[in-house]
């Protein structure tokens, strides 16, 4: 969830220059173990101490009773050491990052004063998404769900945000719909104007949806453009298999490129 809460000057007057607007959101980095500011070289030597307790355990394990009994907890203790390393508990780097969403722009505050932002109107966005599943028995059962978006300028600089930042399944979304609102408009105009527009393997005008591969489908033979399964699929009327798929991650601007499609084809 947001917080609210000042940016620092840097911040605003980098906002302040680029026209951003209001401050509408601030989102911190996720932890799991939410530690105050001063009880956190506490929960550091607590940390160290217990993995090193779990690593001493089992090569004590390892050594006197057998490798498989010890293996268990050197493995865990290997996994917590990974977990410790990347929490902003303990890299303070990383705690200091800030991702804001300004009314008419985003800025990624990475720490010790490096900075990234784009306006709505000029940012191009990817985003992936990745579900871990396990199957057991023919059933499915959801592990852990990640995501990365990366947002680059007009300029080629890029930044990447992802589920790191707490809360991406809102803050996602509320970039998603904010380059869409930005850029929607003008791209559906492009498009009624002639030209053809580009949406990573993708390309949309007037006369129908192309890929290099595919071709030409003209509008009034899709059936749907839909998402499913991190793949966006082009579908033709009468046809069980999909006409065109692509990574949801290489397609730019996904909302944009699925608002303007959905007023064109049927």
């Amino acid at each position: 969830m947001s917080v609210p809460g000042s940016p620092t000057p840097e911040v605003a007057q980098l906002a302040s220059r680029r026209g951003f607007g209001r401050l509408e959101h601030t989102f911190l980095p996720r932890k799991d173990v939410n530690v105050q500011e001063k009880y956190r070289g506490l929960f550091i030597a607590a940390s160290l101490t217990g993995i090193a307790s779990l690593a001493t355990g089992g090569i004590l394990l390892w050594v006197c009773i057998s490798w498989w009994v010890g293996w268990y907890p050197l493995f865990f203790s290997a996994l917590s050491t990974g977990a410790l390393l990347n929490s902003p508990n303990f890299r303070k780097k990383l705690g200091s990052q800030r991702l804001h969403l300004f009314e008419r722009g985003l800025l990624v505050d990475k720490g010790t004063g490096k900075l990234f932002a784009v306006r709505w109107d000029q940012a191009v966005h990817y985003q992936e998404t990745v579900q871990e599943v396990i199957i057991y028995k023919g059933t499915k059962t959801p592990l852990n769900t990640t995501h990365t978006s990366t947002l680059v300028a007009p300029n080629g600089t890029r930044a990447q945000i992802s589920s790191r930042f707490a809360d991406f399944g809102t803050w996602l979304p509320l970039i998603s719909e904010a380059v869409a609102r930005a850029q929607a408009q003008k791209v559906w105009e492009a498009v009624h104007e002639g030209h053809k527009v580009s949406h990573g393997p993708f390309s949309v005008d007037a006369a129908g949806i192309s890929t290099e591969r595919e071709g030409v489908l003209p509008w009034s033979a899709v059936a749907t453009i839909d998402v499913g399964g991190g793949f966006v699929a082009v579908r033709q009327h009468g046809q069980p298999k999909a006409w065109a798929l692509a990574k949801v991650e290489t397609v730019p601007n996904l909302l944009v490129f699925l608002t303007v499609t959905s007023n064109l084809y049927g």
